[in-house]
């Protein structure tokens, strides 16, 4: 046995605690642990004293002396084995002191199941969580933390600040000072961006010093939806100012317009030869700059149209009327299915409505090649309400695309305006309705619509 080191020195006697080297010999005791053991019994390993999966726990951190890595506090379960005496549960605070190991031994079914019932909280919480010691390295981490950084395990001892290095600050930030907090204000938070797997995250990381054990509890909360909604806000407000412009800009221009629109009228029947082919490109040029101001003014007001009741299926049927022409020249499929036992009727202003579903369906087509197909089903919705689905079997469009879809001016066709679904959303919502998009490249797109149901009185 190694020379021993009188542990009653600076360890109260009355409790449980034993003393050990690297190898897991057993230098001394207090008089506690004594009086536990059979009589004439003295141990001098731990493995005459513990059972295997608690004595594996150990020489795991024993190892951590001959590294000279410090790990200073580890809680560990198992049994205490002595002979002649009955299997105790236990588990053990674990120390590292002047290159000993110190062991504190909690004896009892009552403190080992609390123990138990501490370790799966901590281990199965609804936030990424971390033990980190005095010394700054983490020591111990639960489920949730392992999905957010799989290289990182509660076996391999990683710094708090090489963690940190996989993140960065939203804001000036020093290690430091974060640590400075945390001690002399017991908590320290700090807002960090993530990324994995190709996806930015934001997350709110706080440290908190437990004064009892003298050790810090990480704690990492995601608030990327939080931070998404505050950009959607940010962007809202801007659209807003932004529409409020364009609306008045869109009134100004339309007056000059107007007298432009006029004269090249005027000049039309004045001119011959190759001029008369350039006012007639002019004449097309102004008129489509007024539908833009148009698509524009429209979105920027509320509708005032005249609201009635009328039969969805019908109006479907007139905007098919319209369209099949130009799906038969394109050699489009075109294909309406009517899922209901009477009519299904909404209350909305019939021309927006019918401006709506021609929106959607010449997008479709214009995204769609030969024998492609175009389907429309009507059905009556769960919750009173009345399910549009206007499938197509296009391109498609990728995740970014359709985070940008209904924002204005956003468009990937030639000469498009990327108004006409920004105006399609803004009409729909006014009409009580909602809309939403799937997609998937090279296999097409979906919309739904749904709009509250009218019942029919009989």
């Amino acid at each position: 046995m190694l020379k021993t080191l009188n542990i009653n020195r600076y360890l109260e006697s009355s409790l449980f605690k034993i003393v050990l080297n690297e190898d897991g010999d057993i230098l001394d005791m207090t008089e506690a642990v004594k009086l536990l053991m059979p009589k004439d019994f003295i141990p001098h390993h731990i493995s005459e004293i513990f059972d295997q999966s608690l004595l594996e726990q150990i020489e795991k951190r024993l190892l951590l002396l001959k590294t000279e890595t410090i790990a200073d506090q580890n809680v560990l379960i198992g049994h205490l084995e002595v002979p002649n005496k009955k299997c105790e549960p236990c588990y053990i605070i674990y120390q590292q002191y002047s290159g000993r190991a110190i062991l504190t031994i909690k004896i009892g079914e009552q403190s080992y199941k609390l123990n138990q019932l501490y370790e799966s909280a901590y281990l199965k919480a609804t936030m990424p969580m971390a033990l980190v010691n005095e010394s700054g390295y983490i020591i111990s981490t639960n489920d949730l933390f392992l999905e957010i950084f799989p290289d990182q395990t509660s076996s391999e001892l990683i710094h708090l600040q090489d963690l940190f290095y996989l993140m960065v600050p939203t804001s000036p930030f020093t290690f430091e000072e974060y640590i400075l907090k945390a001690l002399t204000q017991e908590s320290s938070t700090v807002k960090m961006s993530y990324t994995s797997k190709g996806i930015q995250r934001y997350q709110d990381v706080s440290l908190t010093l437990d004064c009892k054990t003298q050790m810090f509890i990480l704690r990492i909360v995601d608030i990327t939806e939080q931070e998404r909604l505050f950009e959607q806000l940010a962007h809202s407000d801007q659209l807003c100012t932004t529409g409020e412009i364009a609306a008045s800009i869109a009134h100004e221009v339309r007056n000059p317009m107007t007298t432009l629109q006029g004269f090249l009228q005027l000049l039309e029947h004045e001119v011959t030869g190759n001029a008369q082919m350039y006012v007639k490109v002019i004449q097309d040029e102004v008129k489509r700059m007024n539908e833009i101001l148009n698509e524009m003014l429209v979105l920027s007001k509320p509708a005032v149209d005249e609201i009635t009741i009328f039969s969805l299926s019908v109006l479907v049927e007139e905007v098919l009327i319209l369209l099949r022409p130009k799906a038969l020249f394109d050699q489009i499929h075109l294909e309406n299915e009517f899922n209901a036992k009477g009519s299904l009727l909404i209350q909305a202003n019939p021309n927006r409505i019918k401006q709506v579903f021609i929106n959607l369906l010449k997008n479709a087509m214009e995204a769609m090649k030969a024998n492609d197909t175009l389907s429309i089903m009507i059905s009556e919705g769960d919750q009173q309400n009345v399910d549009i689905f206007i499938s197509d079997t296009g391109a498609g469009m990728g995740e970014e695309m359709l985070e940008t879809i209904f924002l204005p001016f956003v468009t990937d066709k030639p000469g498009g305006t990327g108004l006409g679904l920004p105006f399609v959303k803004k009409t729909v919502q006014e009409h009580g309705g909602s809309i939403s998009v799937t997609s998937e490249i090279g296999k097409g797109t979906v919309f739904h619509l749904s709009f509250p149901l009218i019942p029919v009185i009989v």
